[in-house]
């Protein structure tokens, strides 16, 4: 068997936290934790720093253990051993997600405020 990815080891161990192992009770909590955690991908993209790095790596853990969770609560096999190269597992997981209509295939973008006529 070969070796694993240090990724996919620390990915293991977070779902072998206490209380992480399941997520949220429902796909809809499963959904919106997976948002959330998408939001703050997002959001380190904007960022930089000496914890940058850091906390963009805690951040693809986090969305890779809701990607994982919800694409099993919707009874897709997946393992965690799929993301022994991160960018492929997550894109296979998300492309099965869009292609089911769970995830839009763009990050939604806010709207521009419209400004008031006067």
């Amino acid at each position: 068997m070969p070796a694993r990815s240090m990724y996919s080891e620390l990915l293991d161990a977070a779902f072998g936290e206490p209380g992480q192992a399941d997520g949220p009770p429902t796909t809809a909590g499963s959904l919106a934790e997976l948002v959330r955690c998408r939001r703050l991908l997002e959001e380190d993209a904007t960022h930089s720093g000496p914890d940058w790095a850091l906390q963009a790596v805690a951040d693809q853990l986090a969305y890779d253990a809701a990607l994982i969770r919800l694409a099993r609560r919707m009874g897709l096999a997946c393992s965690i051993r799929d993301f022994d190269q991160p960018e492929q597992g997550r894109q296979r997981l998300e492309r099965y997600l869009v292609d089911g209509g769970v995830l839009p295939d763009e990050p939604a973008e806010e709207e521009p405020e419209e400004e008031p006529d006067t």
